[in-house]
């Protein structure tokens, strides 16, 4: 029994050694459809995008017939039967009932509600404009906190490679010193610098904690402990657009400014629809009735008997001791705010472009200089460290 269990594990241990182990490397993109997932920002948005639709169909309801249905039953006390003459006799009846149905269709309104659905519209396409806002918002946002990550995690790569050989280096320092080959200066400097990059280190092994946690706060689950980031592509410099080329582009394809655009023609219009408060409004009503008694009809007679009617209803508030001309001037200050707020949108993105662009210029000429500054260094720490060596340098000139 031994032997054939024996036999079927090592039967089964190729395949299993075959099985790759995951790959602890977490992708950007990963981390981002998190986000989106989960952002509340968003989902905030999302249902705005719903309050707006709502109120457009509220706007439009307003236009549309409406339907009422109505019914009362009571009971009086203390009535008697009145004769007001040989054949005209008021009957006493205590219990009273009636039920009616009826429609009514706006035919006039002095344009309100037309101004009302092309306000709700305008708020509804803002809405959605502003949820695609923020979605990029969000993006940018979980971008950020990735490469914030990825440069914390690769700095601490580094940092430990320099403690490492600066251990070393120290290790050789305190036996140089025992055989008397080098001074208590040597060792004190090495020690000190030894210190310092563990302090780096110290720093950067918390700059990780930090990025993470961002990035838990932002996509609401914790991440993997073997998780790692991706590092970062190389620079793709090239030719960047003029400065005008890209304000062209930033006003036509960034939302919040498309967003600040309809809310500005969406005040517009609650302006139109408030004035429109002087005008009357027309309205076409009918109604069947079932009542007992049914008080239309003289003498009243205890049983059920109908009435009915359609006409036309013509409303007009001639004065309303200003309240309409209240409201109005209320709706102008807030078009009027409202386009101001579309300005500052303008002002903030054009801000916006010139300091990216001016900043992406900088940094890309700031990568070459880095790199070849890196390339230096090296050579003149190699440089340093066989003249320390030959004795020709300070151990001084090693450590800077």
């Amino acid at each position: 029994m031994k032997s054939k269990l024996s036999l079927l594990l090592l039967c089964l241990y190729p395949v299993a050694s075959a099985i790759p182990e995951p790959d602890p490397v977490m992708p950007a993109d990963l981390i981002v459809s998190q986000v989106l997932a989960y952002s509340l920002r968003l989902k905030s948005a999302e249902r705005e995008v719903e309050a707006a639709g709502a109120v457009l169909a509220q706007a439009g309801a307003q236009g549309l017939p409406t339907v009422s249905a109505a019914a009362r039953a009571a009971h009086y006390e203390g009535l008697k039967e009145t004769v007001l003459g040989p054949t005209m006799v008021f009957p006493e009846i205590p219990d009273r009932y009636s039920a009616s149905i009826g429609i009514s269709q706006p035919l006039y309104t002095g344009g309100r509600v037309a101004s009302q659905k092309r306000s709700a519209a305008f708020t509804r396409d803002a809405a959605r404009q502003t949820l695609a806002g923020t979605e990029s918002d969000v993006v940018l946002e979980a971008l950020a906190a990735y490469w914030a990550w990825s440069k914390a995690f690769y700095s601490v790569q580094a940092l430990q490679a320099s403690v490492q050989r600066t251990e070393a280096h120290a290790l050789d320092m305190k036996n140089m010193y025992e055989a008397g080959l080098a001074t208590d200066n040597d060792t004190l400097a090495t020690d000190v610098l030894l210190d310092q990059t563990r302090l780096r280190l110290g720093e950067a092994e918390r700059g990780v904690a930090l990025a993470r946690a961002r990035i838990v706060f932002l996509t609401g689950a914790d991440l993997p402990p073997e998780a790692i980031p991706d590092q970062a592509p190389g620079p793709d410099v090239g030719e960047f657009p003029p400065e005008s080329e890209l304000m062209e582009i930033a006003a036509t394809n960034r939302p919040e400014l498309l967003a600040a655009s309809l809310d500005t023609r969406a005040a517009g219009q609650v302006v139109r629809a408030t004035r429109a408060g002087r005008r009357p409004s027309l309205f076409l009503a009918a109604q069947y009735e079932q009542a007992r008694p049914n008080n239309l009809i003289f003498p009243p007679e205890d049983n059920w008997q109908y009435d009915a009617f359609a006409g036309v209803v013509l409303t007009w508030d001639i004065f309303d001791s200003g309240l309409t001309r209240g409201k109005t001037a209320e709706a102008r200050a807030r078009a009027a705010q409202a386009s101001l707020r579309q300005q500052q949108v303008e002002d903030q993105i054009a801000l916006e472009v010139r300091e990216a662009r001016i900043g992406l210029v900088n940094t890309s000429q700031q990568v070459g200089v880095a790199e070849r500054a890196r390339e230096s260094a090296a050579r003149n720490l190699q440089a340093a460290t066989d003249l320390w060596q030959n004795g020709l340098a300070r151990h001084a000139d090693v450590l800077d």
